[in-house]
């Protein structure tokens, strides 16, 4: 495949970038990466990192705002645009404006739905059946900025963080392989988020603490979050006196009077919500590989006390 005659860099820091990014490098020439800095003595994978000297990319590391401003003060771009996904540092408009044609920002729903932090997680927990990707044109207001264009898909009813996570990572690259080239060309101009006809709505950072299951809440609700906190902070409780992270779940009418309650029958577990209860699938103890219920019951069940 050839690759556009134009060149680009790339922001981007977490797996979404790093899957993206190799995506990318088919289509396009990436001048440069620039990501967060890894921290001193961190030990594991580092996506990008990895994939940028994988590949032969020449990649600057910043770690906030002030930092990012000095490195385009100080470092010569030929690049005409940017393209940024999943970067998680705030950039300036002095940076935006040192790119002719602005940098264009691939975000994971449909805008100005789910502007913020985490907007794959909060299609998940709304319970809604669709989502997307918006390829917006930076600015400095939060996923506030026009729209190049977007692409809409369905959200299945079994659908988790990962498994939506890799289908929007492929409809983004389609979007950036497909419009970047015409707007680039000035064939493509962006239009206001309006179009959409989407509310205004707000994801946010998760915290550890979101995993705690709060069995007050309804079987419905709990399930999607099961879905949703698969990879963080994962859905954790405390059932007699084992603590288990549940991977999966499904919503059953076998109820009790007090949420929170647990019974054991017919080799199935099942743990009372506000409305219905779950029937747990598959679990985690910490530290161990997923189980199913039954493999779980038949060595723990003598604890569930």
């Amino acid at each position: 495949m050839t690759k556009q005659s134009k060149t680009v860099v790339f922001f981007g820091s977490g797996p979404l970038a790093a899957k993206s990014l190799e995506l990318l490098a088919g289509d396009f020439d990436i001048e440069a990466v620039i990501t967060k800095s890894t921290p001193p003595g961190h030990k594991g994978q580092v996506p990008v990192a990895d994939l940028t000297e994988k590949l032969g990319i020449k990649t600057y590391g910043v770690d906030d705002k002030t930092q990012l401003d000095d490195l385009v003060k100080n470092v010569s771009f030929v690049s005409p645009i940017g393209i940024l996904i999943d970067f998680g540092i705030i950039v300036s408009q002095n940076v935006i404006d040192y790119f002719k044609k602005g940098i264009a920002n691939s975000h994971f729903s449909i805008l100005p739905e789910w502007r913020g932090a985490d907007p794959i997680t909060f299609s998940l927990l709304s319970g809604q059946k669709t989502t997307g990707v918006s390829l917006m044109l930076l600015v400095e207001a939060m996923d506030e900025g026009p729209l190049l264009g977007y692409s809409e898909i369905s959200i299945g009813p079994n659908e988790t963080n990962p498994s939506l996570s890799e289908k929007l990572i492929e409809v983004s690259h389609g979007l950036i392989k497909n419009i970047v080239p015409l707007y680039l060309n000035d064939t493509a101009t962006a239009q206001p988020q309006s179009i959409t006809g989407k509310n205004v709505s707000y994801s946010r950072k998760l915290t550890k603490s979101d995993g705690l299951i709060n069995w007050t809440k309804p079987a419905e609700e709990i399930e999607r979050e099961i879905r949703s906190f698969i990879n963080w902070p994962k859905s954790h409780a405390k059932v007699g006196s084992v603590e288990i992270i549940i991977t999966s779940a499904s919503v059953s009418s076998n109820v009790s009077p007090k949420p929170g309650e647990f019974r054991v029958e017919n080799n199935q577990l099942f743990i009372q919500c506000s409305d219905n209860s779950l029937s747990i699938d598959k679990l985690k103890l910490s530290g161990k590989p997923e189980m199913t219920i039954g493999a779980f019951l038949a060595g723990y069940k003598g604890r569930l006390t």
